[in-house]
């Protein structure tokens, strides 16, 4: 509750700041905008606005959702094909150095201007993440524990629900609260590059317009929806350990 508390505040804050700026600058409206103006253009263009957002979490979380199934296919599979791991950790490294602006061109060129290749950018934005986290956790059984389930003729079923998993969900849940929030950013950059609806399309018609109130307005709406991210995941996190905050 005190974290939320303080994000709101954080909030409210932010049109103070921009009076503050605007008083000891000597900056135009049209490079600075007062707040009431960004307040205004958020009303009245509230639907187009509400479109290009929902457009932008659908890839956002379908993009997530394809993120996280990779990773626990191949986190689960490491534990079991003790080569696959060392095939697939060089692709990863290399892909993951890939730079994203080299990476948006290829995309462009086979696929166009279609869902996959933004699904794909955020993909790549939030899977090393969780990847990197949840192999650390399942690794980190104590291995005192998995003897103790061997020793009483459990599966192997068994020893990833009752052992690796509970150990490797903390780690997992910590990944989350990076990757789910640059999953939104992820969907932005990837229209930003490629797009005729979205947020990240709304930023390139802004700047290209030198629409600054909008700009200001679309970039309110992308904080707002990350930080609400985070503290979804905040929430999660506290409802599955809240046995471990008791104890």
């Amino acid at each position: 509750m005190k974290e939320a508390f303080t994000y709101l505040l954080v909030f409210i804050s932010l049109p103070i700041v921009l009076l503050l700026l605007r008083a000891v600058s000597d900056l135009p409206t049209s490079i600075l905008p007062p707040p009431e103006m960004v307040a205004k253009l958020l009303w009245e263009e509230r639907s187009s606005l509400i479109g290009h957002t929902l457009e932008t979490m659908k890839i956002a979380l379908l993009g997530y959702a394809l993120a996280n199934a990779i990773t626990l296919s191949l986190s689960i599979s490491f534990l079991y094909v003790k080569r696959l791991e060392d095939f697939v950790t060089p692709w990863t490294v290399v892909i993951k150095n890939i730079p994203y602006v080299t990476l948006a061109g290829i995309l462009i060129v086979t696929m166009g201007d279609t869902m996959l290749p933004k699904l794909i950018i955020v993909v790549l934005v939030t899977f090393f993440p969780l990847l990197a986290n949840l192999k650390k956790g399942l690794k980190a059984t104590d291995p005192v524990l998995i003897d103790r389930m061997q020793t009483l003729n459990a599966s192997r079923w068994q020893v990833f629900r009752k052992v690796r998993w509970p150990t490797a969900l903390p780690y997992y849940m910590a990944a989350h609260e990076i990757a789910f929030t640059s999953s939104i950013v992820g969907a932005i950059v990837a229209e930003w590059f490629f797009s005729s609806k979205g947020l990240g399309f709304l930023i390139v018609q802004a700047t290209t317009e030198y629409r600054a109130d909008r700009l200001y307005a679309v970039t309110f709406i992308a904080s707002m929806l990350s930080v609400f991210a985070y503290i979804g995941i905040r929430i999660a996190d506290r409802k599955l350990f809240k046995w471990k905050q008791r104890s």
